[in-house]
């Protein structure tokens, strides 16, 4: 389990909390603001919303909310679903940055290929590798037809990339 879906976990918990018997509203909240805390930040609009939600102790409040739910625990119920709801979103985007970034760090390859070979070849080897069932034989067969010295510069361009530079000194 990665970190992002355990701070999840730990939120949908703190939701359940709220329909407990012995709910506690001061510990809950001192807990929910640090997991919302290390999820988005101490000084974020979550946070604020959270440290916000209080107990209105004054006996119209008292006498007026006689007979119905807590209206704290629906506050309480109400701001950590929208703050789990922004979470998974957060989630989301983060995860398809991440692919999209893991794609875009191998245009320096693509753009050496394109750089070495023929309109044609290149053509050739994208349907050859965007095929479902490719074979290592048949990529080697496209790279034996190659010039030798087009095979040498595709690889000395890739290793001498500003990018290849970068990832191999992480």
């Amino acid at each position: 389990m990665n970190t992002d879906s355990s701070y999840l976990t730990l939120l949908e918990n703190q939701l359940k909390q709220i329909d407990e018997r012995d709910f506690d509203f001061n510990s809950w909240k001192k807990a929910t603001v640090l997991l919302t805390s290390s999820c988005f930040g101490a000084n974020s609009a979550q946070v604020d919303a959270l440290q916000k939600i209080d107990y209105a102790y004054s006996s119209w409040t008292l006498r007026d909310e006689q007979g119905t739910t807590d209206p704290i625990k629906n506050e309480c119920r109400t701001t950590l679903l929208t703050i789990i709801n922004e979470f998974k979103i957060k989630l989301d985007n983060d995860s398809s940055d991440n692919s999209k970034a893991e794609v875009n760090n191998l245009n320096f390859l693509w753009l050496t290929l394109e750089d070495e070979l023929t309109g044609a070849s290149l053509k050739k080897l994208k349907s050859l590798l965007t095929q479902a069932n490719v074979s290592s034989d048949e990529v080697e067969t496209f790279l034996k037809e190659l010039p030798s010295q087009t095979l040498v510069n595709i690889i000395l361009n890739s290793l001498l990339s500003k990018e290849f530079k970068t990832w191999i000194s992480q």
